[in-house]
């Protein structure tokens, strides 16, 4: 499944990419089918990068105030 997931967003760029008329289709005014995807893919990674920094962060926070609790309250 994950490579599915991985490899279905490569394919359409790589079809887009080769294929300038279908990259270039009209989806609403100015806005062409190559470039929506530019700006998918730009929000999906923005947003991957966000939601991994905070799980992150949090995950560093608990484990930071586990850690601190017993060193505390055991000296």
């Amino acid at each position: 499944m994950l490579v599915t997931i991985n490899a279905l967003p490569l394919a359409v760029g790589v079809l887009l990419s080769c294929s300038t008329t279908l990259g270039a289709t009209a989806v609403y005014g100015r806005l062409t089918l190559g470039l929506g995807w530019a700006f998918v893919q730009l929000a999906v990674l923005v947003g991957g990068t966000c939601w991994y920094e905070h799980r992150v962060a949090s995950c560093t926070s608990a484990s930071a105030t586990t850690a601190a609790s017993p060193a505390a309250g055991g000296a």
